[in-house]
């Protein structure tokens, strides 16, 4: 059985995004199914090795979503969990946490027909915005295997933090 998957009650902490030729929304409970799909897309060039049959795929990758989605809104009660949208469809999600001393990116994931078209940088140059109007720094994590998008990091002025086995700890900061 899977748990019941619900967002924590939006609450008016940190900043409202503006982002040019996107608008962002609360995620709710009916934007699960595209969240799921968008967590499986993001998984299909890890899984396409593994032969696995569809229905196992489909049940792993339900499980992982669920079990991220539990972590995320547990470790991250403030944050904030939107739905990326352009021309009212969804493209992407963005979960951010405005609540701690530096803004911490959770994800970001946009659909690969999206991705490419200046979405997630013009997403980053808005938080990097909240930040210095804050104060704080901005961070995240990106996982090794992420070449893209360690690239679109370090070109909007991220450095390494931290390095694990399976990820990188990156900051900005307008101070440099």
């Amino acid at each position: 059985m899977t748990a019941a998957l619900i967002f924590p009650k939006e609450r008016p902490s940190g900043a409202d995004l503006l982002v040019p030729g996107v608008h962002l929304r609360p995620a709710r409970t009916m934007d699960l199914p595209f969240l799921r799909r968008l967590y499986r897309i993001g998984r299909e060039a890890e899984l396409a090795p593994l032969n696995w049959p569809e229905a196992t795929r489909r049940d792993f990758c339900r499980a992982q979503f669920e079990a991220q989605h539990l972590d995320y809104t547990g470790r991250y009660p403030a944050a904030r969990f939107l739905v990326i949208e352009a021309k009212r469809e969804p493209v992407g999600r963005l979960y951010v946490d405005f609540a701690g001393q530096a803004v911490h990116l959770i994800d970001i994931a946009l659909l690969p027909s999206r991705q490419g078209q200046g979405i997630g940088s013009r997403i980053l140059v808005a938080l990097q915005d909240e930040a210095r109007e804050t104060g704080r720094a901005l961070r995240l994590s990106v996982a090794r295997t992420n070449g893209r998008a360690a690239g679109l990091y370090r070109r909007h002025g991220f450095q390494a933090e931290a390095e694990g086995p399976t990820h990188l700890s990156l900051i900005w900061s307008s101070a440099g």
